[in-house]
């Protein structure tokens, strides 16, 4: 799934399928077919045929749309071989040539193999001469082999050869065995050909295939020019970010859209409950009013008086003092929260005149010997051991304290 959506985000709208023939001399023929693809579909939309030079092919081709190139003729070598590799199949055409002074096309059919070759000069300045008159070529072919795509269409399992345009395959049950270009001065008149719906003259199958296996995605035999390979995957990148610029473009405005639209909404029914907007915010102020009442009841609780006899801060200084070294403090609590009261009178309720402690010892006697300090206390009328247990684990005793304080 994930190819598929990157192969049709990469996808090119719009291709040209070119066949170059090569003549003696300077002397080419040349079939373009233009091709478009939407979605998955592509469509023929028109052609030219026997135009003779490039400058003519240029004029022909829709500005800015990209090329697939195939060619034959002169300097390129067909050849139908079994089974062969390419170093070795090399040596069987052109037993003295140098693999790297060509490049070499292998297409494999049912029980038949075309190799083609080319020198790579030639296919090099035929690729320069088109860019400088401003084709933009995406990959290049060697021969009309693109047409097997079509073997279905294109190749009759009654007959014995095939003829499309100038070129001509020997067939054996309906399957191409061998290949031969017609010279360019043999002319018959031009037939059409039916495949799945478009209606081809058959000068412009060859570039029709070679289009449509570019356009498609389709795996198809292309020479390794790297140049071209880029320039491809550069392309199809292009519109690829194209695309899924418009998709995200798309997306926020929907965004938006909905946005809108719930802002329209609540904005109507705020409209329409204006009064009871008034409603709401009298309820807001009368719970801060009873927060604030409740907070003012809580530091009433504290105490009897506005101002206590005895500030916490000094409390707590002068029972610190007192500590012994073998005694330690885990909590203190000055007028403790009574918590019965509380839930009782359903609001925070203090001890007013009692400090709780919490902590332990290394000894009994030594915590003995501390509350006798604590009673001698000037504000301290009388200390209640509420709570005493000894954690054999720790080897210390846990003790809770309550202190009453002079009136």
């Amino acid at each position: 799934m994930l190819q598929s959506l990157t192969s049709y985000l990469k996808h090119i709208p719009q291709l040209v399928g070119v066949e170059l023939l090569l003549d003696e001399g300077e002397a080419l023929t040349a079939n373009l077919a233009v091709v478009k693809r939407a979605g998955t579909k592509v469509h023929f939309v028109n052609g030219e045929y026997r135009l003779t030079s490039l400058e003519s092919l240029s004029e022909h081709i829709p500005h800015g749309t990209p090329v697939a190139l195939t060619i034959g003729g002169k300097g390129i070598i067909h050849r139908a071989l079994a089974g062969a590799h390419d170093g070795d199949a090399l040596k069987q055409v052109l037993p003295n040539a140098k693999v790297d002074d060509f490049y070499i096309q292998k297409v494999e059919t049912e029980g038949n193999t075309f190799l083609s070759v080319a020198r790579k000069k030639l296919v090099d300045d035929l690729i320069a001469r088109m860019d400088r008159q401003g084709i933009k070529l995406l990959g290049v072919g060697l021969g009309p082999f693109a047409v097997t795509l079509f073997g279905a269409f294109v190749f009759d399992g009654n007959r014995d050869a095939r003829l499309l345009g100038r070129h001509r395959f020997v067939l054996q049950a309906g399957k191409p065995v061998r290949y031969e270009l017609q010279p360019a001065d043999r002319h018959r008149p031009a037939g059409g050909v039916d495949i799945a719906g478009e209606q081809l003259n058959e000068h412009l199958v060859v570039a029709f295939a070679t289009a449509f296996a570019a356009i498609s995605d389709v795996t198809s035999v292309q020479l390794p020019i790297p140049p071209l390979q880029a320039r491809s995957e550069e392309h199809r990148q292009h519109w690829m970010f194209k695309r899924c610029g418009v998709a995200l473009i798309a997306f926020f405005f929907g965004l938006l859209l909905v946005n809108t639209f719930f802002f329209m909404h609540y904005s109507n029914q705020i409209a329409d409950s204006g009064g009871s907007d008034v409603q709401a915010i009298q309820r807001e102020i009368d719970a801060l009013r009873k927060q604030a009442s409740e907070r003012e009841a809580l530091l009433g609780g504290i105490w009897y008086a506005d101002a206590p006899r005895w500030g916490m801060a000094h409390l707590a200084d002068r029972l610190a003092v007192t500590v012994p070294e073998g005694v330690l403090l885990n909590d203190l609590s000055v007028y403790p929260k009574d918590e019965a009261l509380s839930r009782k009178q359903g609001r925070p309720v203090h001890t007013p005149s009692m400090i709780r402690i919490k902590g332990t010892c290394t000894d009994m006697p030594l915590l003995n010997g501390w509350i006798k300090q604590i009673r001698d206390l000037s504000f301290c009328q009388s200390v209640k051991l509420e709570q005493y247990q000894f954690d054999g684990r720790e080897g210390v005793g846990i003790f809770g304290l309550s202190l009453t304080l002079q009136p």
